[in-house]
């Protein structure tokens, strides 16, 4: 759905595991992030936000997740008694949580945290996005995503009369908010993330150009591979629905796990 996150200087650090409930997952705004550039004016588009680039901060692995033995006698991961469902086992050298049971709950915590990293506007230099998304995405994905990004930025950056993405007079901040299963299997998973977003020129007077609010989300599809889940496919879901819509109760909510980092 939509593109990049503003952070603060200090930002909440936060890993994003699967709710009790595994009906559905993380929600990102639709458009913006992968290629449906969304510019004031344009409801079709999610937003992300801007801020200087900074290395993401070194993180710790928040519970060990240990492998146990199915019946046909193959190493099946899981996540240890008393865990939150879907909890991550550490990060990578991105600070992207990885290493995820192999369950429903540990594909929704992925896609969350995965959409999470490429809506970080800091994540989207043309020179970082594709080694980003090569560390959690299958094959080719990381270079299709990638690409996809790139160009939604560079329409983004060009109808907003911005210097670059993180140019700091840009509005582009995109929150997640919630999360829905659309499709779910043993080895792969397609879950629908719901977000916010915002996109425009602060203390812009035309209205046009000013800052305006986006809701929306993107369909995330992980696949089991190589012992944890990767992303195998990213693309913009539909617009909507708003906070005060009613078809924004059929999302779930993220647990959070974390703290603040600089």
């Amino acid at each position: 759905m939509a593109d990049v996150t503003e952070w603060a200087t200090r930002r909440l650090a936060l890993v994003i595991v699967a709710t009790m409930v595994l009906t559905t997952a993380v929600a990102l705004p639709v458009g913006v992030l992968l290629g449906r550039h969304s510019t004031p004016g344009d409801n079709h588009q999610p937003l992300g936000a801007s801020t200087r680039p900074a290395s993401l901060p070194p993180a710790t692995a928040t519970v060990a997740v240990v492998p146990s033995p199915t019946s046909a006698g193959v190493d099946h991961t899981a996540e240890p008694a008393g865990a939150l469902p879907g909890t991550p086992s550490r990060v990578n050298e991105f600070g992207i949580p990885v290493g995820y049971p192999h369950t429903e709950a540990g594909a929704i915590s992925a896609c969350g945290n995965y959409v999470s990293a490429y809506s970080d506007v800091r994540n989207r230099e043309p020179s970082r996005i594709r080694p980003v998304l090569n560390s959690i995405a299958t094959g080719d994905t990381g270079k299709q995503v990638s690409d996809r990004i790139i160009k939604s930025d560079q329409d983004n950056i060009k109808a907003a009369g911005a210097n670059s993405i993180t140019d700091p007079s840009l509005n582009f901040n995109l929150r997640v908010v919630g999360f829905s299963t659309k499709t779910s299997s043993r080895d792969s998973a397609t879950i629908s993330i719901w977000s916010v977003g915002g996109i425009g020129i602060y203390g812009n007077a035309d209205q046009a150009s000013a800052p305006q609010e986006f809701w929306g989300s993107d369909d995330c599809t992980v696949r089991w591979e190589n012992g944890d889940w990767r992303l195998s496919a990213a693309v913009d879901g539909p617009g909507g629905p708003t906070i005060t819509q009613r078809p924004g109760e059929n999302f779930r909510r993220f647990s959070y796990i974390g703290g603040p980092s600089t």
